[in-house]
Parts: structure tokens; sequence; C-alpha cells
């Protein structure tokens, strides 16, 4: 386990996000969904781990935007930039 972080490059653990890519989960029942760019999700946490990984944000997308179903995807700096993943939600 690595360090968990409280902010990272805007982003903080509770935030609601939007996917700027699909991505691909199962869900707690083991159902694999495809989840297009668009799709919600909220960062769970933020860890900085001492491997090659770096900072890991860990987000919880929510199938539908229904929050009674969800995959977990991980999105680390061994991936590129957060921004390619991930954008703030607006809240307007």
């Amino acid at each position: 386990m690595g360090e968990l972080l409280k902010e990272w490059h805007g982003f903080t653990p509770g935030q609601d996000v939007v996917l700027l890519e699909e991505t691909i989960g199962d869900d707690h029942e083991g159902i694999e969904h495809t989840m297009p760019a668009g799709a919600i999700g909220t960062v769970d946490h933020i860890e900085r781990y001492t491997n090659d990984q770096g900072v890991a944000v860990h987000v919880i997308i929510w199938v539908n935007n229904e929050r009674d179903r969800s995959i977990v995807n991980v999105f680390d700096e061994m991936d590129g930039p957060i921004t390619n993943f991930l954008k703030a939600k607006d809240t307007a």
C-alpha cells in the first residue's frame, strides 16, 4: 500500500468525474461492462506508490450513471497524464 493523497492534479477523493475514454471492467457480480467516454465516476482514493506506477487514481464508474452498479478502474502515471482519462464533472 502506498501513501494516500488528499489531492492530485485538481482531483480529490469523493469528487465526481467524467471519463474521457471508453473503459471496460467487471462489476461485483462478474458481469463485464463497457463504459463509454462521457460516463460518470467518483474518485474513491488517490495513492502514491513507490514503484513505477507513481500516483494512481482509483475511480468507481457508475454503470448507466446509476449508483447501484459499478466497475472500478485505476488510472496511474504509467498510463499517461491523468487529464487524458478524466475531467472534473461540471457541477453547474
